[in-house]
């Protein structure tokens, strides 16, 4: 990670858990992004639904391109969803 990016990270406000129960109802909220982290295969074989595959070794340099709004609120998950 590049100093630039680590810093922008540290001045990002506390970030808090989000239950399994808070996520399916705001599923159809469209003020929360899902964003799934896993791999692509793991993606395809399930995911939330509405969630956006933005794997963990492409985070750093596709967040800005996938999550251009960087006041939005966010749940990443990078489990199974059960």
């Amino acid at each position: 990670m590049t100093p630039e990016a680590a810093a922008e990270l540290r001045a990002m406000p506390a970030m808090g858990d989000i239950s399994r129960e808070e996520i399916l109802r705001r599923l159809n909220d469209k003020s929360l992004t899902i964003v799934d982290v896993l791999s692509p295969d793991s993606y395809e074989s399930g995911h939330i639904p509405g969630a956006i595959n933005l794997p963990l070794g492409e985070l750093e340099d596709r967040a800005r391109e996938v999550l251009p709004d960087t006041a939005a609120e966010i749940a990443v998950y990078c489990a199974k969803f059960t």
